[in-house]
């Protein structure tokens, strides 16, 4: 046998590998950046009070991760849907609702005036629960406190803690999470129009 004809076997492997890394069998994962919605699908208030808008969450709500819980069989453990993601972290998209409704576009950097209050959200829950394979629901619980930017005095508070059912998948996730933000984004809005009859309940 000539060194060519012995080689030959060893090159169609060589080929196969380099075959199999150039083309694979599968097409790659499409990873789907969500938000809650279009901004302008959120009603503006006309004349509403200049207000400081800050948000914030718990560690593990800090990312763009879309969480869920099978309730049914491991409650404690806490899971990641991997092809869909939220554009940027929750909170950030709850101040933005807020902002836009207070008549005020996202603006971050800029330097505010002492005169205004301060609202301060600080999101605590925001993931899908299953209690069984083929039912499950959303949860938002978020709290908020509305300062008077001179002296740091509480004006205000509110607890929002709500909860939908929702379809069992990432869509689902998506669209009742989404629909519990504008919820609670009422709400905040709500408390910082009208701190005026709100009063503090203490700590």
């Amino acid at each position: 046998m000539t060194k060519s004809a012995s080689a030959f076997p060893l090159i169609l492997m060589v080929a196969g590998l380099a075959g199999c890394s150039l083309f694979p069998s599968r097409a790659p994962e499409i990873l789907t950046d969500h938000d809650f919605g279009p901004l302008h699908a959120h009603t503006v208030l006309a004349d509403a009070p200049p207000v400081i808008v800050r948000a914030k969450s718990l560690p593990w709500l800090s990312g763009t991760t879309i969480h869920y819980r099978l309730l049914y069989k491991d409650p404690t453990a806490l899971h990641i849907y991997a092809q869909n993601r939220w554009v940027a972290p929750p909170a950030a998209l709850l101040k933005a609702r807020v902002r836009w409704r207070l008549g005020a576009m996202p603006a971050f950097g800029a330097q505010p005036p002492r005169h205004i209050d301060r609202l301060v959200i600080v999101l605590s829950r925001f993931d899908q629960d299953f209690t069984a394979p083929h039912h499950a629901f959303v949860r938002l619980t978020a709290s908020a406190r509305l300062y008077d930017v001179a002296t740091g005095q509480v004006l205000a508070r509110q607890t929002v803690n709500l909860r939908q059912p929702c379809a069992p998948d990432a869509q689902g996730a998506v669209t009742g999470l989404s629909e519990l933000a504008r919820q609670a984004s009422t709400a905040f809005v709500r408390l910082a129009t009208h701190s005026g009859g709100v009063k503090d309940p203490g700590p």
